[in-house]
């Protein structure tokens, strides 16, 4: 009996021990992997300006892409205007075209396939298509020789299982306008061991926007680090420019733009697809490698403002009928799909929302085709939208939208500013359709001496209120509600804290409501003040900082937690919005 315990308690320690050199060899390749993935996303930051890829090859052993003349070696194509672009049969002859050069000889690594910007949609950008011997993915570099620009690099998604795949087809975005651009090319096996590496320069053309190549930035006093991704900037061109949504790395360097007629507020990824304004009537549904596959157009319609998904295969527009005479706001609705357009909601049609604005409209005057200045749009479930009115500081919840009696069901703003104090009756069922202002779980009741006292109730009471509302609010986001009740949600925003309402104190805020439908409350959850913005902008939130578009003073920068400038970019012409994405899933894995 005893030999049998030793036995087993020997055979119990080595089962320790190897289970415990497992876990440490598992450990080992665990940091090992998160210490690449680190480097990795370090080098995609685009702010080493320093360490060049091009000076550690030879020029002469790269090969040159000629746009034209005799030794022209990349497919081009020409558009006559914009309308030639975003035309959904041109585009589609360009994608027919390629592919009948893809069936005439095989493209391999050593003869790759290019074209410039096939479809129109990205002048700073190249097609390119080859097969390879191996199952690889390829992650390629851009260099340029210049001290104030940094390399670009990405891996690319080629869509496969493990993103390798003997079938490569890409655009290449990232290319400097104006500059001699160094593309380094890497295939990599799933081992990530590397195959082959392809060298090319190419000479690219000057920005077709006349966009700014490097925009003027400075760095602030705080230690915080950007976040990866590009810019995403939503301009109206100054004199001289074009419009186009610009694409700009962390060091403001221009690598993409997509040019359109008017300016857009917002880009949604929508079916493997992007989806943005072009014109003052026209969204378009453009894929990864720049084609259009669909020209959404809204006809007799004006667009003037953002677009939301409702995650069903339509987009909700704010979009008003041209032919209409005047009316406090109105939404389109578009399917992504067929293209149908039905004129969804006006904001006219609410008759408790006509009575409350015609007692907050001291001039007695409902002119205009958007009197409420209408600028922010989200879908909150199906024929619900939340709406967002910068002139009257307030957040509206619509219900039965789609129908000829849509329903306000709620307001998110202060009561002083809409003339419903009166004990009447018809008061009284007014202020019932605006929201009560609460507290969330584990927040005290403030005091007279808190910060948090920023205006007086106006029934004359000294006691403080909970909290100042939002005034001249911009850019409505509402986020995952995962963990809340039924009939709760957060809401974030820009509260531009300016027009009806305001303190007058020169700071604007970032906001985020957590609103309770059930209780007909909404709590102040997270504030952070920011430089004053007048009107319009927008602020994103990460986990340590904010993307602040300050399009007053036509800049935007990232700030730490504490408000303080990690670096900011200015932009020329009139700035709306400013986004950051890192398009993996779209361009990049």
């Amino acid at each position: 009996m005893k030999k049998k315990l030793i036995t087993i308690l020997i055979t119990s320690l080595v089962m320790i021990a190897g289970m415990g050199a497992f876990l440490w060899k598992m450990n080992a390749v665990s940091q090992r992997i998160e210490k690449k993935k680190a480097a990795l996303l370090q080098e995609e930051m685009d702010t080493n300006t320093k360490d060049k890829a091009l000076e550690d090859i030879d020029k002469l052993d790269m090969q040159t892409l000629y746009l034209s003349g005799s030794d022209k070696n990349v497919v081009t194509r020409d558009y006559a205007s914009l309308d030639e672009v975003y035309n959904e049969s041109r585009s589609a002859s360009a994608e027919k075209m390629l592919t009948e050069l893809k069936k005439k000889r095989d493209y391999s690594e050593k003869d790759v396939l290019w074209a410039y910007n096939p479809y129109g949609t990205n002048p700073d950008s190249l097609y390119m298509y080859f097969k390879s011997k191996g199952n690889f993915y390829c992650r390629y570099t851009i260099s340029v020789d210049d001290d104030k620009i940094p390399d670009f690099t990405r891996t690319l998604d080629n869509g496969a299982s493990g993103n390798v795949s003997k079938e490569h087809e890409y655009q290449i975005i990232g290319l400097v306008p104006g500059r001699t651009n160094y593309l380094i090319v890497k295939l990599y096996n799933k081992k990530d061991e590397l195959a082959n590496t392809l060298y090319y320069k190419v000479d690219m053309p000057k920005s077709r926007s006349g966009a700014q190549t490097i925009l003027s930035s400075e760095k602030g006093s705080s230690k915080g680090k950007q976040q990866n991704g590009l810019y995403t900037v939503f301009r109206k061109a100054s004199s001289g420019q074009q419009n186009a949504v610009l694409f700009y790395d962390n060091s403001g360097v221009l690598r993409a733009e997509f040019p359109t007629k008017a300016a857009g507020y917002n880009i949604e990824e929508i079916y493997d697809t992007l989806v943005y304004a072009v014109d003052n009537n026209t969204l378009v549904r453009v894929n990864a490698l720049g084609q259009v596959e669909k020209c959404l157009k809204l006809p007799m319609h004006q667009i003037y403002g953002e677009f939301a998904y409702d995650g069903a295969g339509a987009v909700y527009v704010l979009a008003r009928p041209v032919q209409q005479s005047a009316s406090l706001g109105n939404v389109t609705r578009v399917e992504v799909n067929s293209g149908k357009v039905t004129d969804a909601l006006n904001l006219s049609d609410i008759p408790a929302l006509v009575k409350l604005v015609k007692r907050a409209d001291h001039k007695k005057t409902l002119k205009g085709k958007n009197h409420m200045q209408v600028n922010s749009i989200r879908v909150t479930g199906t024929n619900q939208l939340l709406l967002g009115s910068s002139k009257y500081s307030t957040i509206m919840k619509v219900s039965n939208v789609n129908s000829l009696m849509p329903k306000l069901d709620y307001m998110i703003t202060d009561r002083k500013l809409w003339n419903i104090s009166g004990k009447n009756k018809a008061d009284k069922k007014l202020r019932k359709k605006i929201l009560t202002k609460g507290l969330a779980e584990g927040q005290a009741e403030p005091t007279q001496a808190s910060p948090l006292v920023n205006s007086i109730l106006d029934t004359g009471n000294t006691t403080p209120e909970l909290f100042a509302s939002q005034y001249g609010q911009n850019a409505l986001v509402t986020g995952e509600n995962s963990g809340l009740a039924d009939g709760q949600y957060y809401v974030s925003m820009l509260n531009n804290n300016s027009g009806r309402g305001s303190s007058g104190r020169k700071n604007s805020y970032y906001y985020r409501y957590l609103v309770d439908e059930t209780a007909g409350t909404y709590a102040l959850v997270d504030k952070n003040r920011l430089d004053w913005n007048k009107s319009g902008g927008n602020v994103t939130v990460y986990d340590d900082s904010f993307l602040y578009c300050r399009s007053a003073d036509h800049l935007f920068e990232e700030v730490d937690g504490s408000g303080r400038k990690i670096r900011s970019f200015r932009v020329k012409g009139s700035l709306h919005r400013v986004y950051k994405n890192d398009w993996k899933g779209v361009w990049f894995y």
